[in-house]
């Protein structure tokens, strides 16, 4: 399936859509929160100022085509980040605890480059009140970084 396509279980937002709180009872497999993001400037001076990652890979032109890369790349806990927004605020979303995250970061990701964040509900276990969710971030329907988290749903 391609990572960034829509199904009509997909819930797209933006950076303005208000926040919702899903209980445990809401989820079913399959539903998804997307969100297509650009990194800019800004975005990357502020996880400058919190990370204080000044490796060279990130910033220097020259030593990134050294190492292999087009350009400079993203951090890829800069590019984690995001996640953090579509569970914490859309699925689950306010009633979200995340217990665990495990990534991948299978290709690298630039600056100023159109990525679609994905997390899809994969298992949900209301005994335990616990959701499981397969992430992706997509780059032209090709993808970059995948994962998996478990949520605790309060």
């Amino acid at each position: 399936m391609n990572s960034a396509a829509t199904t009509a279980l997909d819930f797209e937002v933006c950076d303005e859509t208000p926040s919702r709180s899903l209980q445990i009872g809401d989820l079913a497999v399959g539903q998804a929160v997307v969100q297509r993001v650009v990194f800019n400037d800004a975005m990357r001076k502020a996880f400058h100022e919190v990370a204080r990652d000044r490796a060279p890979v990130h910033d220097d032109e020259r030593f990134a085509r050294a190492a292999g890369f087009e350009r400079p790349i993203l951090q890829g806990l800069c590019v984690a980040t995001r996640f953090s927004r579509l569970i914490g605020m859309y699925l689950p979303g306010e009633t979200a605890i995340l217990e665990t995250i495990d990534l991948k970061y299978r290709r690298p990701v630039y600056a100023y480059t159109e990525l679609v964040y994905r997390a899809t509900v994969d298992r949900v276990l209301r005994p335990a009140r616990t959701a499981t969710l397969v992430l992706c971030v997509s780059v032209q329907s090709v993808e970059h970084v995948s994962g998996r988290c478990q949520v605790l749903v309060r």
